[in-house]
């Protein structure tokens, strides 16, 4: 798109997961809606470089409701989800029974397993200290880029425009919602949704978010046939899956960083270093290794409302490194909140 029309019922600034599931929502509802996305290719910095693990169950109630029904959407949408299976385990047992009970309030399937289960699975894995171990049969491994293609086609199937290099660089509040100035001209909205990720909230002077650098590796290795993902929740924390070459694998590293494009770097190869220990997994060949950035808001919660003083603006922002499995659902309610603004019906 090399020309912005000069009016819109919703503009989204990002075309990341949360940006383009969101069109992908607004469409469903026949509303229309643009994506202004700065790069010249959607997903560059974040959901680009997801490590694609469908986890259904996470640490809090609010979450794990976006996470379940993200899941849902996604085995829905077709081709993205293929069913691994996940396991969790955990330094603390008490941990492991507080996602017991939240896979009964959620009802997904789970079931203890024993440690002899989690090294026939995993057996070249580092000595982890797991006092529980739980496997969600029904969690899976996320086709990152077919999800993101399917989200925008989805969207421009029903009536939204994608327009990337239009980075945004000013908003200001007018009769009609917001004027919009981006690299492509100027655009008149009526509603205004911030998905832009670690830059979220920069535009209009809002609190920024914290954006932590995390390390994905893939390393040569065999991987059991048929083996689920494995997230290890505990001091060491570390998750690794199959991949087409051999392990894929993250130390689970975090560290402050501000937004913008990431290297991998000697702090992200130490901190895999540590982890893997003298497992048979440490001297094995790196294959590949980036780095990417997940935000989150100071309560750890994701944003997705109308702003209170701003009531041209809708939040989609801080999914905190689950927005692949999150996206469809947090699309669902951006879009929900979206059509209760337009029409007046937001208390």
């Amino acid at each position: 798109m090399s020309e912005l029309p000069a009016t819109t019922d919703v503009a989204i600034i990002g075309g990341g997961f949360a940006g383009a599931a969101t069109a992908w929502a607004l469409a469903r509802r026949g509303i229309a809606s643009i994506v202004l996305e700065r790069e010249a290719e959607l997903g560059k910095f974040a959901s680009g470089r997801s490590a694609g693990l469908g986890r259904q169950l996470v640490d809090d109630d609010e979450t794990t409701a976006l996470t379940v029904r993200g899941a849902q959407l996604l085995r829905e949408l077709g081709g993205v989800w293929r069913e691994s299976g996940g396991v969790l385990t955990f330094d603390n047992a008490v941990d492991a029974d507080a996602y017991l009970d939240r896979a009964k309030r959620f009802s997904v399937a789970i079931e203890q397993v024993a440690t002899s289960a989690v090294a026939s699975w995993w057996p070249h894995l580092p000595d982890l200290s797991i006092a529980a171990a739980l496997h969600v049969p029904s969690d899976g491994v996320i086709d990152i880029a077919g999800l993101l293609a399917a989200l925008v086609a989805g969207a421009e199937a029903g009536g939204a425009q994608i327009a990337r290099s239009a980075g945004v660089t000013a908003i200001e509040p007018d009769s009609v919602g917001a004027r919009l100035t981006t690299a492509l001209g100027e655009l008149e909205a009526r509603i205004v949704v911030d998905a832009s990720g670690a830059w979220a909230g920069r535009l209009v002077g809002a609190p920024p978010l914290v954006a932590l650098k995390r390390h994905v590796y893939v390393v040569s290795g065999g991987v059991v046939d048929r083996a689920p993902w494995l997230w290890h929740l505990g001091e060491q924390e570390l998750y690794v899956r199959g991949a087409a070459d051999g392990v894929l694998i993250s130390p689970c590293d975090g560290v402050p960083v501000a937004a913008g494009h990431q290297e991998a770097d000697a702090e992200g190869d130490a901190a895999l270093a540590t982890r893997l220990g003298n497992s048979t997994l440490a001297g094995a060949k790196v294959l590949g290794r980036w780095a990417c950035q997940r935000c989150f808001t100071p309560d750890l919660r994701m944003r997705i409302v109308s702003d209170r003083t701003r009531p041209w603006l809708v939040w989609a922002a801080g999914l905190g490194g689950h927005g692949a499995t999150a996206a469809t659902a947090v699309g669902e309610r951006v879009a929900d909140v979206v059509f209760q603004t337009l029409n007046g019906t937001l208390a």
